[in-house]
């Protein structure tokens, strides 16, 4: 028997249940949380469950918790549009990629803050936190990183390991105030901050930095300022990168994060 009830409430219970609050799992408990994710389970023969589907739909994104059935994993990301990133566990990787064939397959370093780093004591100069309803204007910013800036305030957070096509913009809205820091230069925003997913204690961190105003430093302030506003709701950050980003990764670095473990991450091409 196969349950499929999108976005059921029970079904989003159980999943919650067996994915718990650590930084491996920020991705997928935080689609979770987010009231955008759909769930989709199969029992196997025996009546168990032996994994779940977590969907993402309008960010093109799928987690996968433990062992879904093959056909059942292939089906889900069947039905998106966009180019899919397929997010698993380690420990549950050669199954994922067996099911997903000639899928390539990556792998993303986790990082954490283990403790608080000497410049948390000191505040960056021109930055500031904002959510949708205090915004600058970002007229200044390319058409794409624009439009994804302005659809993570509305709660349509993006940002994947692997860029490429997304869904059209749906009406799909987080539950979550989604806020975002700025560094200014030449008075206007150049490089921001924000959390992609959310949890009871952790969130994800994305950075862009305008064309033309990188290796500044600019990227670091910008994570520093959400890092201090985001500990005072309870959350601390989780650094995701894939392990050929050497900058992200360089900057984590410098930041004080420490690798922590990986996921594995699959693209169809």
């Amino acid at each position: 028997m196969v349950e499929r009830t999108p976005a059921a409430a029970s079904l989003t219970a159980f999943a919650l249940a067996r994915v718990p609050d650590e930084p491996r799992w920020i991705d997928t408990r935080g689609m979770l949380l987010s009231g955008r994710a759909e769930v989709y389970a199969s029992a196997a023969a025996h009546g168990s469950v032996p994994g779940l589907i977590v969907v993402v739909r309008d960010s093109a994104l799928v987690s996968v918790v433990e062992r879904p059935l093959e056909a059942e994993l292939r089906n889900a990301i069947a039905t998106l549009s966009g180019d899919v990133n397929v997010l698993a566990q380690m420990e549950d990787a050669d199954y994922v990629n067996a099911a997903l064939g000639t899928w390539r397959r990556r792998r993303a370093i986790v990082h954490v803050l283990r403790q608080l780093p000497q410049w948390d004591a000191n505040l960056d100069p021109h930055a500031r936190v904002f959510t949708l309803e205090s915004a600058p204007r970002f007229d200044h910013v390319p058409e794409l990183l624009r439009r994804e800036l302005l659809d993570a305030l509305k709660g349509r957070t993006v940002s994947r390991f692997v860029p490429g096509a997304l869904p059209p913009s749906g009406t799909a809205r987080s539950r979550i105030t989604v806020p975002m820091a700025a560094v200014w230069a030449d008075g206007r925003p150049v490089s921001s901050c924000y959390p992609v997913w959310q949890t009871e204690t952790l969130w994800d961190v994305s950075i862009e930095t305008l064309d033309g105003y990188r290796r500044r430093g600019l990227g670091a302030r910008a994570a520093r300022t959400l890092i201090r506003h985001m500990r005072r709701s309870g959350r601390s950050p989780v650094w995701g990168a894939l392990d050929t980003n050497a900058a992200s990764r360089a900057l984590a670095a410098r930041l004080g994060f420490l690798e922590t473990g990986g996921l594995a991450v699959f693209t169809a091409q």
